[in-house]
């Protein structure tokens, strides 16, 4: 899985849990990585807010992903409601727009405008794995005190990015950790100062065996 992200990203804080090109340490990010590995399959509901200059774009998505290459979504509300996309490794995904055009299948780059959201992330972006990677290569993490996220008292990774340019414009990433499953439940993009993505990630399912049949389009 790390061979996969890099090749698609080669795209109140405490103390630093690494530095810029180095695997972080900490027992925040120690916790975390453990339990990414050991999640071989999950599903889970993102509620997403995008910003990009004056345009806004708010999503509900279904998101299943099993190891090491398949993953599908599914938008539920928002904005393309009804459009679904399947990847299963490489820099192409399978998928259909929503409405009358949902019979229509199309296989299209992974970064295709019409498989990426406002801000230009991938299906991908959305693998608990793909995330870690992308915070151990394109920046310093930081790690520290959390907050409550729906009831979810949490702990926080704080990246602050190398090159903006490289992470549609973003400069800061913080990631609060679910305290219990040490999953994350929070994505946040900042530029400067200001809240530009967030992403809840709830109703998490994690090792329910989920068939490869969930995968097809």
């Amino acid at each position: 899985m790390r061979a996969v992200a890099a090749f698609l990203f080669a795209c109140t804080l405490t103390a630093p849990a690494g530095a810029a090109g180095a695997t972080p340490t900490g027992p925040i990010w120690d916790a975390f990585s453990k339990a990414v590995d050991r999640a071989n399959d999950y599903t889970e509901t993102i509620v997403a807010h995008e910003v990009k200059g004056d345009a806004v774009q708010d999503r509900v998505y279904h998101f299943f992903f099993k190891k090491p290459t398949l993953a599908r979504t599914d938008i539920v509300d928002g904005p393309g409601r009804g459009g679904a996309a399947v990847w299963r490794g490489g820099d192409t995904i399978r998928g259909h727009q929503g409405g009358i055009l949902s019979g229509i299948r199309l296989t299209l780059s992974i970064a295709d405008g019409r498989a990426v959201d406002l801000r230009g992330k991938t299906i991908v972006a959305a693998i608990f794995a793909v995330l870690r990677d992308h915070m151990e290569s394109a920046g310093t993490v930081t790690e520290g005190a959390g907050k409550t996220i729906d009831g979810n008292a949490t702990d926080a990774l704080t990246l602050v990015l190398a090159d903006a340019a490289k992470t549609r414009d973003l400069t800061k990433e913080i990631v609060y950790i679910s305290k219990a499953t040490h999953l994350p439940v929070r994505h946040e993009g900042y530029e400067g100062d200001k809240l530009v993505e967030a992403e809840d990630f709830k109703d998490q399912v994690v090792n329910a065996g989920l068939p490869d049949s969930t995968f097809d389009m």
